[in-house]
């Protein structure tokens, strides 16, 4: 009876320890509820960037001959960003500062703005403009990184607020090119984060903003033009020798487009009929203070009469023909001009006009 009695007062005793225990417990896990509350109500901003992932098209670019380094060859158009933020609490005059940065590279040497593609000699240059709300107005992205500070973020907690931002890239000559034509593939990564108005240090990412992908043809001009205005005067030429028919020629004049050169391309050139530039037949036509009837003009290549194209630069531009491998140093292009019979011909005045256009293949 008295082991009994004993036994019992244990266990009592033991009962109630526990339930301590676990009142103990119950004690913690209640302070623990109050104090999660407090931290999620901690204010900040909630901001998102649309328009992000972008590839960058350049388009055409062309280098001119002898470009220094520096020189901006080509501004590519604008792409416009949005951002859109909400406060987590009631707010006024709140802002969200924006960090964009090149990622993993570092400016091309000599410049703190300007960094490096895929193509020796050819950098670019991001410039970002946020017309409202925002502080940066034309701020060039230097030293791999930028902040963008966004004002005026006001009203009830779940409002949203967007302002918009715009990048320009710019193409830039750093340093020595090749001749002839290359594929600009890549430029770098503009990574974006942004720090909300309250809790300072704190940052959270966003997509970026350039993939780094690319597309364009850059093209080193490696001829300039000795002659930019060439008259060739063609001999007078009786009426009744071109009297044969339509096709018929007379008053051949040899001519030549002079150049100065660089190597390392070859030449392609394009003659274009100014005053019809639709023209792609092997007669220009005349000008409107010509005289003569049933008359127009041609130009031969090496005895064969040059089709005529369109004022364009671009690779395989319809009649457009090739010259040969660019030289250090003059560079000509022989041509000879004479009349064709186009119809019933009268005398008078004859006169045409031509232009060409380079491209560098």
């Amino acid at each position: 009876m008295l082991n009994f009695k004993s036994l019992a007062k244990f266990h009592r005793l033991g009962q109630f320890r526990v339930l301590s225990i676990f009142a103990r417990v119950a004690l913690v896990l209640v302070l623990g509820a109050v104090c999660a509350p407090a931290n999620a109500a901690a204010p900040y901003l909630d901001c998102s960037l649309s328009g992000t992932g972008n590839s960058l098209d350049a388009g055409s670019i062309n280098v001119p001959a002898n470009a220094a380094p520096g020189s901006t060859i080509k501004s590519i158009a604008p792409v416009n960003f949005t951002a859109d933020c909400s406060p987590t609490v009631d707010s006024t005059n709140d802002k969200a500062i924006f960090t964009f940065a090149i990622k993993t590279v570092q400016p091309v040497k000599g410049y703190t703005d300007v960094y490096p593609t895929n193509i020796d000699g050819i950098g670019v240059r991001y410039t970002f403009n946020g017309p409202w709300q925002c502080d940066a107005s034309k701020v060039a992205l230097a030293n791999s990184s930028v902040n963008v500070t966004c004002s005026g973020i006001t009203g009830s907690a779940g409002s949203r607020f967007s302002f918009s931002l715009s990048v320009t890239a710019t193409v830039v000559i750093t340093g020595a090119t090749s001749g002839g034509s290359s594929s600009l593939t890549t430029v770098p990564v503009i990574t974006s984060k942004y720090a909300d108005y309250a809790i300072w240090g704190s940052s959270f990412g966003l997509p970026d903003l350039y993939t780094g992908a690319t597309t364009g043809t850059l093209t080193q001009v490696t001829c300039s033009v000795s002659q930019p205005k060439l008259t060739v005067p063609l001999p007078t030429v009786h009426s009744s020798v071109l009297s044969a028919g339509v096709g018929a020629t007379a008053g051949s004049q040899a001519f030549a487009l002079s150049l100065q050169c660089s190597p390392g391309a070859k030449v392609f050139i394009t003659l274009t009929d100014s005053i019809n530039p639709t023209n792609l037949s092997n007669t220009l036509q005349l000008t409107a203070d010509s005289t003569a009837k049933g008359v127009g003009i041609q130009l031969l290549n090496a005895g064969s009469p040059v089709m005529f194209g369109a004022d364009s630069a671009a690779t395989g531009n319809k009649n457009q023909w090739l010259i040969g491998d660019s030289v250090a140093g003059p560079m000509q292009v022989p041509l000879t001009a004479r009349y064709i019979s186009t119809g019933t011909v009268s005398a008078g005045t004859v006169k045409a006009l031509a232009t060409f256009t380079m491209s560098y293949q």
